[in-house]
């Protein structure tokens, strides 16, 4: 749970859905703030993944994801939401400045948000 109650992690949820749907329903959606919420994105998710999977797998869960799982999913949600949905619906655009937001949040969440193991003490 305590994934889940980091602040890094609440004030970044609260940004996204601040910017995704209260400017919005407020009518204030000329100050939405361009890419935060694809820059946030990945944060959020793969914070969410690790405590999904820490609760449903606790014997075998790592306490954090390593470098090729968050690469894995910044390259699924740039090929997925960049270039799968856009060529199916014209509801979606290519833009490759979210394929560059969603790297920069896979760093953010990799070197900020991840929970790094403790070092064992060394015996002297």
């Amino acid at each position: 749970m305590h994934l889940l109650r980091n602040f890094l992690f609440m004030g970044s949820l609260s940004l996204y859905l601040a910017n995704r749907y209260l400017l919005a329903g407020l009518d204030l959606a000329p100050y939405k703030i361009p890419y935060l919420n694809d820059l946030l994105c990945l944060p959020v998710v793969l914070t969410l993944t690790l405590w999904i999977q820490q609760k449903l797998f606790p014997m075998t869960c790592r306490p954090a994801l390593n470098a090729a799982q968050v690469i894995f999913a910044v390259l699924y949600f740039a090929l997925f939401f960049e270039v799968v949905l856009p060529a199916f619906s014209g509801r979606y655009t290519r833009d490759y400045l979210d394929i560059l937001a969603y790297a920069v949040g896979g760093i953010i969440y990799y070197f900020f948000f991840n929970p790094q193991p403790k070092p064992l003490p060394r015996p002297e």
